[in-house]
């Protein structure tokens, strides 16, 4: 009886490895994925369009945190800085102008994500966001890991985005 225990637990265990894919939300010690969980300060954010002109959407010294968990969710929460300045009428009575400038200067999103080890890219799986596109939809981020650094970077149809963030200790 026990033969047939262990023989059925280990053919489980087999069949759920061969079936995983390419995709892990955390891997095994040393994989893209492991080294990928924690806490990420956001260092520099920065955009090029195809002409070759640069812009930082949230200023040159951006201040936030990507945290990618061991359960496979992540929160993404970035703003300008300096940041907005505080509504002169109080927080519930925004202006059009200091309500578009709050957010134009703040980006927040969550959902979960997936490591494609093979492509070196985590897929952020977009559950809410504070831009209303992004909800429901799969941000794929070409990433690199050196040391406690990490970068995000690719070519778009829109010019090329560069993130480096450093891990938070």
């Amino acid at each position: 009886m026990r033969a047939g225990i262990f023989v059925s637990v280990v053919a489980i265990l087999l069949i759920g490895c061969t079936t995983a894919g390419p995709y892990a939300r955390v891997g095994s010690a040393g994989t893209l994925a492991s080294r990928l969980v924690g806490t990420w300060q956001v260092l520099e954010l920065v955009d090029t369009d195809p002409a070759g002109k640069v812009t930082y959407p949230y200023g040159e010294h951006p201040t936030g945190y990507i945290v990618y968990d061991a359960t496979g969710h992540l929160h993404v929460q970035v703003m300008r800085a300096p940041a907005t300045p505080p509504f002169a009428a109080g927080d519930a009575h925004g202006t059009h102008q200091e309500v578009r400038a709050a957010y134009d200067g703040y980006i927040a999103y969550f959902g979960t994500y997936e490591v494609d080890e093979a492509q070196s890219t985590v897929i952020h799986r977009v559950q809410g966001s504070l831009m209303p596109s992004y909800t429901g939809t799969d941000q794929p981020r070409p990433i690199k890991i050196v040391a406690d650094e990490l970068v995000i970077e690719a070519n778009t149809p829109e010019g090329r985005f560069y993130r480096r963030l450093r891990r938070v200790k």
